[in-house]
């Protein structure tokens, strides 16, 4: 119970967290300030130093005086101790630290040896029936960003309750905690922040990120998901307000892959916004100046990847989110080498997709090299899946990926791809720039092309239209659509749509959640292709085996072990992506199918090899169950 009475007590004056208190016998006065004062002293920080003013009367070494000895250590007494009318503290719950409350699941023997009795009331609840009280809470807000802050302040106040609630209900709160739902929520980011979740890195920081990176109070991080917030979802340049993404991601690392939440960093790096919106927002918390580029930007990237590398070591999985494509690319290459880095708009999405288009054969036979593949964007996630499929389809064919490249074909907002545009276009799009008649609309690139499977990625929303739709109809007996731009307001098409233009024969998948359709007393379960399937699994195998770089090989295994998930069950039902409601179980045979390939190529470090990596994989998952205290 003692871990329950440390925590910093610098981050009293921010508010954002509960004290690890350090106590005399006597009691404390007051701490809204940046050190507790007991009588005029200064109490100790968690070595003995003092935070502020002069040594106290214990010899400055964090003793305590009790029965006229000195004794060395936290206070036995308990966080109760210094609660109610002994401390005046922001935090209601006598209980230290969201990881270790339970609310009113505190045992009537809990409650005793901890001196909460009294500071709560006399029931005694399982975490069972907080968890149904809270859903209930949950389902009364009818508003999707008022469900959102209010999970959010429950991550805050309970951690544990907040991740059992997620786990149990993951297919209700996935798109609450996340997309779509996130989307509003960066957007109006400033307007809503209650208290700070994550780090912030500025301009401001340059040449003192390590410094930075060192007040983050855990220090055994495993995974940092950071973002720049330039290109948030579909919603464009959202600066620092990005936040939300990096917590969100976090949340789900923890509630579908099972990393211990305490290991998970989330980053901003604000260089600015050119959102002139923002910029004249009174209620905005960024730096209010245009975006830095070019050299100042790529030398502060220079300075936080290796302060990262120095603070956490090489084995910390930093996942890129939501740069924006011209930046995206560029700083994947760039660390890739160096770092253990993976970028989920570019590789995460494309694991999935890939993984739906080999569950998608099911339906439609043959190979991946016996199919034509349209691509509806040509951004960071358009080229990843291309590459990712190109490099599927080499090793299925044991062809070169430059001929595996041949039957993929890019459509950007200037039209079709093709060999006489190479000159004016950007040099990730050049791989796919064939040989062909200039084409300047998608449909007359459907006419000419004929896919099989049409992938949007552009984040331009009813861009699939009727007319799209119906082609794609008369070319494939059951043609593959995906939809994947979020938030839902950036989709392609709607589930509906597609199912009702293609007379039900559509394979569909999105990157935002739809509802079941009903078409001609048939119903059609949506399926959704989000990152949420890959990149939890794949950080937890990359933390289990210890892996200290990505490569492509690593995100192949991830792909084939989300597609061998889906069963023929869910192939009756029209699903090429297994249900969310055993995500947990998803996972863990990704994390092993990641963590064996890591070993295999020589990169994992955490030896010896687990006889059974899925077994080993779920032994390693973070449990929300409360735990019990003496």
């Amino acid at each position: 119970m003692r871990g329950l009475q440390r925590r910093s007590l610098a981050r009293i004056s921010s508010g954002e967290a509960p004290s690890r208190w350090w106590c005399s016998s006597r009691r404390i006065v007051g701490a809204k300030i940046g050190a507790v004062r007991y009588h005029g002293r200064t109490t100790r920080g968690r070595r003995g130093r003092p935070l502020g003013g002069r040594r106290d009367h214990d010899g400055g070494r964090g003793r305590r005086r009790r029965g006229g000895r000195l004794r060395r250590g936290p206070c036995h007494r308990g966080p109760a101790h210094h609660s109610v009318g002994r401390l005046r503290r922001e935090w209601p719950f006598p209980a230290e630290g969201s990881g270790h409350n339970k609310g009113l699941s505190f045992t009537e023997k809990e409650r005793d040896a901890h001196y909460l009795r009294g500071l709560l009331p006399p029931a005694v609840l399982p975490q069972e029936l907080q968890e149904k009280r809270l859903l209930q809470n949950v389902r009364d807000l009818k508003d999707p960003l008022q469900r959102y802050m209010f999970l959010m302040d429950l991550q805050e106040r309970n951690e544990r309750l907040f991740y059992k609630l997620m786990i149990d209900n993951v297919e209700e709160l996935l798109p609450v905690v996340y997309t779509p739902t996130v989307g509003e929520a960066c957007q109006k980011y400033g307007s809503i922040f209650r208290r700070s979740q994550g780090l912030y890195i500025s301009l401001r920081d340059k040449g003192r990120i390590l410094e930075v990176l060192r007040n983050w109070p855990e220090k055994s991080i495993q995974v940092i998901v950071v973002t720049d917030g330039e290109r948030i979802l579909g919603l464009g340049d959202l600066g620092c307000q990005g936040m939300g993404i990096p917590v969100g991601k976090l949340a789900l690392y923890t509630a579908l892959g099972g990393v211990r939440p305490s290991a998970c960093l989330p980053i901003t790096i604000d260089v600015g916004t050119n959102n002139e919106e923002l910029l004249n927002d009174e209620f905005y918390i960024g730096l209010r100046q245009k975006r830095a580029t070019g050299q100042e930007y790529a030398e502060l990237l220079d300075e936080f990847m290796a302060a990262v590398k120095q603070n956490y070591g090489q084995k910390v999985l930093v996942q890129f989110e939501d740069f924006a494509n011209h930046n995206a690319f560029t700083l994947l290459e760039k660390y890739r080498p160096t770092h253990l880095a993976f970028n989920d708009d570019i590789q995460g999405t494309a694991a999935v997709v890939l993984a739906g288009l080999i569950a998608g054969l099911k339906f439609v036979g043959g190979t991946l090299a016996d199919h034509t593949f349209l691509f509806f964007g040509a951004g960071e996630a358009g080229t990843g899946i291309a590459e990712l499929v190109a490099l599927e389809i080499s090793m299925q064919s044991k062809v070169s990926q430059e001929d595996a490249r041949k039957n993929i074909w890019l459509v950007d907002s200037k039209g079709l791809i093709v060999s006489s545009r190479k000159d004016s276009i950007q040099p990730f799009k050049k791989l796919y720039a064939h040989e062909h008649e200039p084409v300047k609309d998608l449909l007359s690139a459907i006419k000419d092309i004929k896919p099989t499977a049409l992938i949007g990625s552009a984040g331009v929303g009813q861009s699939f239209t009727k007319e799209v739709i119906e082609a794609m109809s008369s070319i494939n007996k059951r043609p593959i659509i995906l939809a994947l731009s979020n938030p839902t307001s950036r989709s392609e098409c709607t589930a509906e749509q597609a199912y009702s233009w293609s007379q039900g024969r559509a394979i569909f998948g999105s990157g935002s959640p739809f509802d079941p359709v009903k078409y001609n007393e048939k119903l059609f379960v949506p399926a959704q292709a989000n990152n949420a399937y890959i990149f939890p699994g794949f950080g937890l195998g990359v933390v289990i085996s210890g892996a200290i770089r990505v490569k492509d090989d690593m995100v192949l295994a991830a792909a084939e072990g989300l597609a061998e998930q889906v069963s023929s069950e869910h192939f009756d039902k029209g699903l090429i992506y297994p249900p969310f409601s055993s995500i947990r179980k998803i996972s863990a045979n990704i994390a092993a199918r990641v963590a064996a390939k890591a070993y295999d190529l020589g990169l994992a470090s955490h030896l010896p090899r687990p006889r059974d990596l899925v077994k080993y994989a779920e032994s390693c998952m973070y449990s929300p169950i409360y735990r019990s205290y003496r």
